[in-house]
């Protein structure tokens, strides 16, 4: 079946409708299940079903992976989880490293020039996205909505990396004009968006961005003018927002924006579960999952519960702080925030030490470039990228567990790398 024997148009389409498929999807209102399995199947499609692609020459990557998940399943069966469970964390350990080997399938038929073309249009269509996002957000306004309205629908749509991008283009003086104009707004969105969605992890993820850049890729005058941008950004917004209250339709109260941040810090204080019930949710779950594994040890540490498996909280009660569709009919709870405990509750301290493995690999190989702005660009985001999807884990598995579009972008950066190397030793 010669699925992908095709031309470098239906290279390029297979691409963008990979990382663009929610945008389609949602005009016809899938549920996100559904959607999920549709990307699974075209990732899916790209590895099995490519003419390269031979069972004999299976691609180290999915075979180490085949090789964690099958005590993983087999333990999953065993305690009788459920199947539709057991398929999903299947899935979700498996994504990143099918999005890595199908994007390298990909990207590895186009050269130098096309792969920067094609990950400047996704820029392109980030904008799109992000200016319809901001106009969207402004007629909510307008029509008597909330600036600041906690996880609302009504956010800016930015991405880490495309800041990124958008970030070492404007720093490298490689654009200018009208374009430079877009890019200077989405980066200010980038910034913006934690605060009118009242997000922790949002905020923490900016924060951690500029941290990055600051201490990897900023010379003094850099990290003087990015000090003084700090400084300015926290005082005016604190001026502004501070004693603004906002009605949060979760709680059915009025709230400020640094309230999630105050709950914290008073959860800390008295120690009441519900003076902050979702980062007390978070605590609630790393104790019964390190409580069920302590009590199996030394096998759980191994093999974990398997694929599927749950969690009970027998050892630390759960008292709120996260959404009932969470929890099975038995009372165990699946999905799990803090996906390092995840990996090892899952599939043992095995499947944690190869997903580590794979993170550190890609990272020490992606090489900065200082020959080439484009380059350089890409590398340093790519570096700042992989940091930030693994903290950002910490917080919500959805980064780089389960999430097929790390895997491929890291595909784009190593295949990028390649192809301008040969170039450049081509002309040397």
């Amino acid at each position: 079946m010669k699925i992908l024997n095709v031309n470098l148009k239906l290279n390029l389409a297979i691409i963008l409708i990979i990382f663009f498929h929610g945008l389609f999807l949602s005009i016809f209102s899938i549920h996100p299940k559904v959607s999920y399995s549709i990307v699974f199947l075209l990732y899916f499609l790209v590895v099995f079903f490519n003419r390269n692609t031979m069972l004999l020459r299976i691609d180290r990557w999915l075979f180490y992976v085949l090789i964690v998940l099958m005590p993983s399943v087999l333990v999953g069966l065993y305690l009788e989880w459920s199947y539709i469970d057991i398929s999903a964390d299947i899935v979700r350990y498996l994504a990143p490293f099918l999005g890595y080997v199908a994007g390298v399938i990909l990207l590895k038929q186009l050269d130098y020039d096309r792969i920067l073309y094609t990950f400047y249009v996704l820029l392109a269509i980030q904008l799109i996205l992000y200016y319809y996002s901001l106009i969207s957000k402004a007629s909510y306004v307008l029509q008597g909505g909330p600036i600041v309205e906690y996880a609302s629908l009504h956010g800016l749509e930015v991405q880490t990396l495309f800041f990124l991008i958008v970030y070492f283009l404007l720093k490298n003086k490689v654009v200018s004009g009208f374009k430079k104009v877009l890019l200077i707004g989405y980066a200010a969105g980038f910034i913006l968006n934690p605060i009118l969605l009242m997000s922790k992890a949002r905020l923490i993820a900016v924060l951690l961005t500029f941290a990055l850049i600051f201490i990897l890729y900023s010379n003094i005058k850099d990290k003087v003018l990015m000090i003084l941008f700090a400084l300015f950004f926290a005082g005016t917004s604190f001026l502004y927002f501070d004693g603004r209250t906002y009605y949060d339709k979760e709680t059915s109260s009025d709230v400020t924006v640094y309230s999630r941040i105050q709950n914290t810090i008073e959860l800390v204080k008295s120690k009441k579960y519900l003076a902050d019930a979702s980062t007390s949710f978070r605590v609630a779950e790393i104790t019964n999952l390190t409580g069920m594994l302590h009590d199996k040890a030394p096998y759980s540490l191994f093999f974990g519960f398997g694929s599927g498996a749950l969690y009970y909280d027998d050892y630390a009660k759960i008292e709120g702080g996260i959404v009932q569709e969470n929890f099975r009919p038995d009372g165990g709870v699946h999905d799990i925030f803090f996906v390092p405990v995840a990996y090892v509750f899952r599939y043992g301290f095995i499947g944690l030490f190869l997903m580590l493995y794979f993170i550190v690999h890609f990272y020490r190989k992606i090489l900065i470039n200082n020959t080439n702005l484009h380059q350089n660009g890409i590398s340093k985001s790519l570096k700042i990228f992989i940091i930030i999807s693994f903290v950002a884990d910490l917080f919500v598995g959805v980064h780089i567990y389960g999430n097929f579009d790390f895997g491929f972008y890291i595909a784009f950066a190593i295949v990028l790398q390649n192809k301008f190397n040969v170039r450049y030793n081509s002309l040397h």
